[in-house]
């Protein structure tokens, strides 16, 4: 994805396009990329599989720094929430759980890649949650982009 990505951006229209294909292959491709050196994301909600959180777990494993902000005040996913958050921290994943006084709604990963001894960010924004049961269900839009600046806006984010 990331050759693809180089070269434009990518609008995909969940349920009509394949969320597995898109947004969970972008993660997981990122999480096995020798060249990738770091994945941060937030976490609303995800589906019970925990197929994101293995993913990001794999990626830690491989190497990668990993930061995950996860959504505490997800309404009726609090519990689950909690126990991913806990899930990723114990494999050395840093986690914020999200910010005081704030409801952290974003859809949003950012995958930064050592590419010729420079670093070139990938950015994936979503509408829906990084959760492939209801994308199966709900119509959202996920645009995936290296632009600069709006790779450096999603940067500011997490930083």
């Amino acid at each position: 994805m990331f050759n693809l990505l180089k070269q434009k951006d990518m609008l995909v229209h969940h349920p009509y396009q394949s969320f597995s294909a898109t947004v969970e292959r972008f993660i997981y491709e990122a999480s096995i990329d020798s060249k990738v050196e770091a994945i941060k994301m937030t976490l609303y909600r995800t589906d019970d599989s925990g197929q994101i959180i293995d993913t990001l777990i794999q990626a830690a494993e491989n190497g990668k720094q990993v930061v995950c902000v996860v959504e505490l005040k997800a309404r009726f996913e609090e519990e689950k929430n909690i126990r991913w958050a806990q899930k990723l921290e114990s494999v050395g994943i840093h986690v914020i759980y999200g910010i005081l006084g704030a409801k952290t709604h974003t859809k949003m990963a950012l995958v930064v890649r050592r590419e010729g001894g420079q670093l070139q960010s990938y950015v994936h924004i979503g509408t829906g949650n990084y959760n492939s049961t209801t994308a199966k269900i709900y119509e959202d839009l996920s645009y995936f982009t290296s632009k600069l600046s709006i790779c450096v806006g999603v940067m500011e984010v997490f930083n």
